[in-house]
């Protein structure tokens, strides 16, 4: 990662430090995205975040892959940005926010897929476009803390 992308990472870091700490969560899915891009080097020439790039550098599904136009295909968050922003409650209610913490918990859970459209409507009737399924909360279960059990669910292949 450049000089240059680093500083604007720490920036976004920052950013959500702030959020969150004045508990300002609804704002943080913008700034997860930008501290994605200036992480993976997704960036215009003017050095600006380029989520059209998320298309080309994360993970496509096999649907997704087969799609012929990029309209047919939509970028997900593999964690909803409900469940990410509940882990960054989580250290603001154990007094733990950082922005180092912040850092490592992105690094850790911070990831994109591409979808098909009819897969991204295969999670919403199953109700897991903004949460996990209950499998990923249960330590007894196959699925238990499983990033990908929603899709497994859905039966989306990657």
């Amino acid at each position: 990662m450049s000089k240059m992308n680093e500083f604007n990472a720490n920036l976004e870091l920052q950013h959500i430090y702030l959020e969150a700490h004045s508990e300002r969560y609804y704002s943080l899915g913008q700034y997860f995205e930008a501290y994605y891009c200036y992480r993976h080097n997704l960036v215009t020439r003017q050095g600006k975040p380029d989520w059209q790039q998320l298309f080309a550098f994360a993970k496509g599904s096999l649907k997704a892959k087969a799609c012929s136009a990029r309209k047919e295909t939509i970028k997900e968050l593999v964690l909803p940005l409900s469940v990410l922003t509940g882990k960054i409650k989580t250290l603001v209610r154990d007094d733990e926010l950082t922005v180092d913490a912040i850092g490592k918990l992105l690094d850790k859970h911070l990831e994109y897929v591409i979808l098909s459209r009819s897969e991204l409507q295969k999670l919403h009737k199953l109700g897991y476009e903004n949460r996990m399924p209950p499998s990923f909360y249960r330590p007894d279960n196959a699925e238990y803390k499983n990033p990908m059990s929603r899709f497994n669910l859905a039966e989306i292949q990657f």
